[in-house]
């Protein structure tokens, strides 16, 4: 499992790769805490990534809150189809901005 970050000038953007789960909280809360004074969206990609957990869903949950709950911007992209169901089955598709 990986988790890497890379700023734009529109959004923050994380790329996971492989597990996302416990192990990426640390680098998930750092490329959180870096930038969230800078930017107000930002994009998950999940291209890569094979599993999501629900420590992993906890940390989406937690970046919608500090963003601002209803109004947050975050955005999953290129997400395959186990973690589709993973996301779906928690109702994250009525949360948040989904595209696969």
């Amino acid at each position: 499992m990986s988790l890497m970050s890379r700023v734009t000038e529109d959004a923050v953007h994380i790329y996971v790769e492989g597990n996302f789960d416990i192990g990426c909280y640390d680098d998930f809360n750092k490329a959180l805490s870096d930038n969230l004074e800078t930017s107000s969206k930002f994009v998950i990609d999940l291209s890569k990534a094979t599993y999501m957990d629900s420590s992993a869903l906890g940390m989406m949950l937690l970046l919608r809150e500090k963003l601002g709950g209803q109004s947050s911007k975050v955005e999953f992209i290129n997400v395959n189809d186990s973690v589709m169901k993973i996301l779906c089955d928690a109702k994250f598709d009525q949360l948040f901005t989904i595209n696969s």
